[in-house]
């Protein structure tokens, strides 16, 4: 009977704890539901500009002008200017270098010997012609005068020695001349392979030179930027509108130097698949800049490169862009998402061709992705800043190194 009642009392107390267990659970207290807040942002009204476009680059500066200074002679030298030194400055004209010219001037006057002795030996041969022809013309009358009784080759020959010792003797002055090596121009010395007492060979290497008159910088351009700038690729004429640069060195001190863009490069640089342009500087070591730290070859200088001139664009500051494709908006108080397309940007701003309308209010502050579909409450002391406050009229494009 124990056996037949025990399972049945199990029974009971499981059916039993079960429907307490159901009856008696707990129960989750529901708060109200909070309205949801809207987020603070700050904003400013899309509206079109004219902008005055900059393009940043950088560059090595560089001689337009450089000339090797060669023997044209062997000989001893014998007199190095002070101006002849690595850095030095000197002036067209001004005498550089001098090779001893015992030797040539011996040479010049062997050559004005012989000179000398051909023209009489012409002189002599031409009073046997007169002499000659005179007899002819006694013993024959009327008869034509024969060549050889003429002494025709015998002329001919002596003018020819006359012509070669005369080439001799200006050979002899020009070697003679040679012996001084004058500055060809205004200039500054890179390097000297010479000092007094060196026996040089002809065509051996003396100097390094640059013109001062001007130096140049190999820009490298964005291939985004070609189309905002006017870039010289015809021949140049006085009418001929050339781009402003602005360089920028800091060797020593921030120091700014104006040039031109002059040229631009007749090939795409096969190591950086970019365009390069060629900015001259005039008269870069003259009076007016002696204020200035001069100019050192090889040394690396950032460039401002002039653009071209937007009328009615629209710009918005870079930083408001998101992921290079959207930006935010608020219509009708909430915040939406508005793909845009860039044509031109750079560090600071970005020019917007399409996705943009004036009027639009566009949403400044640093928001997340999370906050699209957001109501707002606009900073009303952040928005009428935003709205009285000028835009730049000018924008820089800066190009990494």
């Amino acid at each position: 009977m124990r056996r037949l009642l025990l399972p049945f009392l199990i029974i009971c107390i499981a059916a039993a704890a079960i429907w307490y267990v159901k009856n008696n659970a707990p129960q989750s207290k529901k708060r109200p539901s909070s309205a949801i807040q809207p987020i603070e942002i700050d904003s400013s009204v899309i509206k079109t500009e004219d902008l005055q476009l900059s393009i940043h680059s950088f560059g090595q500066i560089s001689a337009k002008h450089t000339a090797n200074i060669t023997a044209q002679v062997s000989g001893l030298v014998t007199l190095i200017n002070p101006a002849l030194a690595e850095g030095a400055f000197f002036k067209k004209g001004e005498l550089l270098l001098s090779l001893d010219n015992r030797d040539y001037q011996s040479t010049i006057n062997s050559t004005r010997a012989f000179l000398t002795q051909v023209q009489q030996a012409l002189a002599l041969e031409k009073a046997q012609v007169s002499q000659a022809k005179a007899d002819w013309r006694r013993l024959n009358k009327t008869a034509p005068i024969p060549a050889l009784v003429s002494r025709t080759p015998q002329v001919i020959s002596a003018k020819a020695k006359v012509s070669a010792a005369f080439a001799d003797y200006n050979k002899a002055i020009l070697n003679y001349k040679r012996t001084q090596i004058y500055a060809p121009f205004n200039g500054r010395v890179l390097t000297k392979h010479v000092n007094i007492g060196d026996y040089v060979n002809a065509n051996s290497a003396l100097a390094e030179i640059f013109s001062t008159a001007v130096l140049q910088v190999k820009l490298n351009l964005k291939n985004s930027d070609l189309a905002f700038i006017d870039l010289p690729e015809g021949p140049l004429t006085a009418t001929t509108s050339l781009p402003d640069v602005r360089l920028e060195a800091n060797l020593i001190e921030q120091q700014f130097w104006r040039g031109k863009i002059v040229r631009t490069a007749a090939a795409i640089d096969q190591s950086s698949q970019q365009l390069y342009v060629i900015a001259e500087i005039p008269a870069p070591f003259s009076p007016a800049n002696a204020a200035k730290h001069p100019l050192k070859i090889g040394q690396y200088v950032r460039a401002e490169i002039q653009g071209k001139r937007l009328k009615n664009a629209i710009s918005i500051d870079i930083k408001t862009v998101y992921q290079g494709q959207f930006v935010l908006l608020v219509k009708e108080g909430v915040v939406r998402k508005q793909n845009i397309k860039i044509s031109w940007q750079d560090d600071n701003i970005a020019v917007i061709s399409q996705g943009l309308a004036v009027g639009d209010r566009l949403v400044t502050s640093l928001l997340s992705a999370d906050a699209v579909g957001s109501a707002v409450r606009q900073n009303k002391t952040t928005i009428q800043q935003k709205l009285t406050k000028k835009q730049p009229q000018q924008s820089t494009a800066k190009q990494t190194q």
